[in-house]
């Protein structure tokens, strides 16, 4: 896929490590606003178990 056809979404997963790791899904991208879900995964839980403040 070129980056004339990839989403907003799909630009920073492929250029921000972080979002990789995170596996971070872009729900929704325009101008206005960004819609992210963040997976619960217990390795970036912190000391209660929720998502550590860092994801």
């Amino acid at each position: 896929m070129s980056a004339d056809q990839m989403t907003i979404g799909e630009m920073l997963a492929a250029t921000v490590p972080m979002a990789r790791t995170l596996n971070l899904e872009f729900v929704e991208t325009t101008p206005e606003k960004a819609v992210v879900s963040l997976p619960d995964q217990s390795d970036y839980h912190n000391h209660v178990g929720g998502p550590h403040a860092g994801a």
